[in-house]
Formats: C-alpha cells, structure tokens, sequence
C-alpha cells in the first residue's frame, strides 16, 4: 500500500506562522503554474480525471461540482467548509495548525478555476486559535501577492474571508452554514436548487471541505494519473483519520483509501493499551456506525458499496471496561442539543430517544420504552428533513443490533 503523503507531508516540517517557511518547501508552486502555464477547464479536467471526491462525508465528486460553478456566467462564490463540529474529528483543525498555507493555496486554486472573486472560509465558532492562524497566513499571502488584485502579475483577483459561525452541528451541511452566512437561522434548505446553481445569496456557490481543497495543489503539481493510482480505484487518494479512544497513540493520521480499520487500529493506532479487550469501534464520528471485531478487514472508500460509511475519518476504538450505556447517553445527548429543530420528526424524536437513554442508563427502560425506541428510529430514519436525524438514530440502532442492548 502506498504510504504517499498529500496533506500531512510537510507537518512538523515547516513553521505554520511563516509563508516563507511553506514556500521553501515548494508551497504556492501550484498556483504559479496554473497561473504561467494553465488554465481553468485543463486543471478541471484533471481534477475530476484524479477521482478526487469530498473528505466532509459525502464524498461527490469535487471536479464535478467544481464544474457546475464554473459553467455558470456572472457573480459567484467559493465557500471552505471548516465547521466541523463532528464529536471526536479534529482533523480540519489540524491542517490549520501544522500548515494553513496549503489549504489557502487550494481555496484560492478553486475560487480561480471556478471564476470566483470572492471566497470565504466558513469556521467553527469554537476555533478562536485556528481563526487567528488563518487571518495571519491571508495577511501574508496578500503581502505575497498569492491574493488581492492582479495575483502575481496576473489577470486574477481573488479576496477571502473569513466567517465565524457559532458551533451548531447542523451549519456544517452546504445549505444551513448559507443560511448562517446570510444572517438567518442555522438550519437547512429544501434542496434544489442546490448551491451550485443558487447558494449564497442567490448565486452560483462552491462549498467544499477543507480536507478536500487541501488535496488540490498537489494534483495540479503532480498530475491526475498520480493521484489516482494512490488508495482505492473507486475513491482515489489519502484520508486524514482521526484515531481517538482506547488505543496507544491516538491522532491524525493520514493513509491511502481503502485501508482496512484494523490496519488503522493496530499499525498506525499501535492497538489497545496493555490490558484492554476491544469492544467495538464507530466510524465517522457520533453520527457513525458501530463496527465488530469480525468487520475489522472492511476497507474504508467513499463508494456507496463500502458497508461502512467512512464520514469524517473519525476512528473511536471502544474497549469492553467502558459503560456502553453512559456511551447512548452522550450520543443521544448531543444531537438532542444540535438539532436545528425545523422538523418536528428530528425535533421531538431526539428529544425521545435521548429521554429513553436515560431510562436505558437507569436500568428502568421498559416494554413499551422498547416498541416506542423501534418507531422513534424509524422516523427520525425516514422523515427527517436533512440528515441530521439520521444521523441521529444510527449508533443507537446499531447498538441494539450488533451489541443487543435490548436483549436478543
């Protein structure tokens, strides 16, 4: 498996405060040859010739959606992700503070091969530290002439932005975090139009994950037919995991798709601490599924056929000493508190099922706990209107599927 490092390769390298320092390690390099010698629909036919697909979760394809901006005549915007508010993922984060010059150089990439003028960089409200990292490296880029009027002698201008939201789980799907941008609640739309044909204030809008745009300089540096040969055909590349929990070294790690989670576990997380037994491990984050120690050789891809959605890149390794009861507490908890509260099948239903954990917890759950637990995870599966609810019932579902919480 090839141990090729995109994101990651230059951490602990370089000084993240000082552009000099990424410069000297060919940082901005990318960009100067697209500006020289490129232009945009030639590098947007080698992105989606990369396979390159979205690291927030969904995984589509970035030089598609790429495409559906850039076609587009008039105003139009480029939007950076870099909410993530996924308990247990800190992986965005982590790009900012080893080397924010890398994720800068592929938003401004994107916003110039899409033909955007204007790009913000939507944060985490929690992310005060990152925050200032990142007004630092924009004021330095700009000194640098990566940004501004006439980038580097050329025809292109380009201002980004940055925009704090406040924390709510739910601004990190595209539609919600516009409507924060644009000064109304946090919640999502009804989809289409899709912000690619009408996002932030009505215009053609890119929304894409930080993880993702930081792939961008090294595919314009190295080509197409590199980077497709890294991880898994059906979804090219490196991952950014976050391996967190009971295990001996947790962290960001980043390794090729299609890895399987025991690899993660045990060769790059050194396996469980002397004298604990694995349990179970969840995928993604609290929005994850649960997976057994038979499905530990799944490879993780963004293909619709993986039997485990890969989400985030959050890797929480649960050993048997920990209270899988006090574990539904805190899951439900959490997206009882997030939940934007615009349907009332999310609204009502995480309400219930968090209320039910605490019966569960209490041992005091009954049978009619247990047929309303069934119709709860139903709706919140089937009727929501964004995903966040079923997000919401998929670590309880699977907790009385696979670890039989309810009894056989």
């Amino acid at each position: 498996m090839s141990n090729t490092k995109i994101i990651t390769n230059n951490w602990g390298k370089i000084d993240p405060d000082k552009i000099e320092s990424y410069i000297a390690v060919g940082g901005y390099s990318a960009l100067k040859k697209f500006i020289r010698d490129l232009d945009a629909q030639t590098v947007l036919a080698e992105i989606k010739k990369s396979g390159l697909c979205g690291r927030g979760g969904a995984g589509f394809s970035t030089g598609d959606k790429l495409s559906l901006v850039a076609t587009q005549g008039g105003e139009k915007y480029f939007i950076c992700n870099l909410d993530e508010s996924e308990p247990g993922t800190h992986k965005d984060r982590s790009i900012v503070d080893n080397n924010p010059h890398v994720l800068l150089e592929g938003i401004i990439l994107s916003s110039l091969i899409i033909g955007a003028k204007k790009a913000f960089i939507y944060i985490n409200g929690h992310y005060e530290k990152q925050k200032e990292i990142l007004e630092m490296a924009l004021e330095q880029a700009e000194k640098n002439e990566f940004l501004g009027r006439g980038i580097i002698g050329s025809c292109y201008d380009l201002e980004v932005e940055i925009f704090q939201g406040a924390g709510a789980y739910v601004c990190g799907e595209e539609t919600a975090l516009i409507n924060s941008m644009e000064g109304n609640r946090g919640e999502p739309k009804l989809r289409p139009p899709y912000p690619t044909g009408s996002g932030l204030w009505g215009k053609p809008t890119c929304v894409n994950n930080a993880e993702t745009v930081s792939n961008i300089p090294w595919i314009i540096l190295n080509g197409a037919d590199a980077y497709s040969k890294i991880g898994a055909p059906c979804s090219p590349g490196t991952k950014l995991y976050i391996l967190g929990g009971s295990i001996r070294n947790p962290g960001v790690v980043e390794a090729p798709t299609g890895i399987t989670i025991r690899e993660l576990i045990f060769n790059f997380g050194g396996g469980l601490p002397r004298g604990k037994e694995f349990w179970f491990t969840q995928i993604g984050g609290a929005s994850g599924h649960l997976v057994l120690e038979s499905e530990l050789d799944t490879p993780l891809t963004f293909s619709r056929e993986c039997p485990v959605s890969l989400g985030s890149g959050a890797i929480l390794v649960v050993d048997r000493s920990v209270n899988i009861y006090d574990l539904i507490l805190s899951w439900t908890g959490f997206f009882r508190r997030e939940s934007c509260g615009k349907c009332l099948s999310c609204r009502e239903g995480t309400f219930r099922l968090h209320e039910i954990a605490g019966r569960l917890q209490d041992g005091e759950i009954s049978d009619r706990d247990k047929e309303s637990l069934k119709d709860i995870l139903w709706t919140l599966n089937n009727t929501t209107f964004c995903p966040l609810g079923k997000f919401a019932a998929t670590a309880m579902g699977d907790a009385i599927l696979k670890l039989k919480i309810l009894g056989d």
